[in-house]
């Protein structure tokens, strides 16, 4: 019973940080909550680990933890210092009416997981609750990269998105081998990098991260 309550409050939070994500328009408290919904995500495959004793999701979770929740958020955080970035993030939306698009979504994805083959077939799905939250956390990732101008947002999005598979694993599989997560978390963390890296160039090039200046460029 303990371990399930876990597991829900892990579950709510997870949910609850990345429509937060969805809404900030400052970069410290974007990579704050995106930091914060990656440890959610630890933790729900701690709670899984507990309740149907995969014990190998406990080094997931603290991969998890330390890549994505810790490693991160300093890599982009560091690059956007560097390179003189406004903290000032920009999106096609105000935050007011980020959070209804952000539900709606979220709604969205829900709904599409609910109808789809995957979810009808509950025998073969380790975590069933959690299939339809993973839809709808990679559906508010990839519309996160969409809306968002500059390119440190969606960036985010893309990592948002990636929690989603991520969830979508462990409902779905109950993990991956250890082996090929730690792959799966040191290419993001390469990933990460590289997008900085891309970021912080095109804010010495053009001074801005808003990638409607890119639409400019000619040959």
């Amino acid at each position: 019973m303990t371990n399930s309550l876990f597991s829900l409050l892990m579950l709510v939070l997870f949910v609850g940080e990345t429509l937060t994500c969805f809404t900030l328009m400052r970069l410290p408290s974007l990579l704050r909550f995106y930091a914060l919904s990656s440890v959610a995500l630890g933790g729900l495959a701690i709670g899984l680990a507990l309740e149907g004793g995969g014990v190998h999701l406990i080094p997931v979770a603290v991969a998890v933890v330390a890549v994505k929740a810790l490693l991160v958020p300093f890599v982009i955080k560091r690059m956007a210092e560097r390179s003189g970035a406004s903290l000032r993030l920009v999106s096609s939306l105000r935050p007011s009416a980020s959070w209804f698009v952000g539900i709606g979504v979220f709604g969205s994805g829900i709904s599409l997981a609910l109808h789809s083959p995957l979810y009808q077939m509950n025998n073969m799905i380790q975590t069933p609750a959690l299939l339809p939250i993973s839809f709808g956390v990679i559906l508010v990732g990839l519309v996160m990269m969409i809306i968002r101008k500059d390119l440190l947002s969606q960036m985010i999005g893309f990592l948002v998105l990636e929690n989603g598979i991520g969830a979508f694993s462990l409902s779905a599989l109950g993990g991956i081998p250890v082996a090929i997560e730690f792959g799966v978390y040191s290419a993001v963390l390469i990933g990460a990098i590289l997008m900085a890296t891309l970021s912080q160039r095109v804010q010495n090039l053009l001074g801005t991260h808003d990638t409607s200046h890119l639409s400019e460029l000619t040959d």
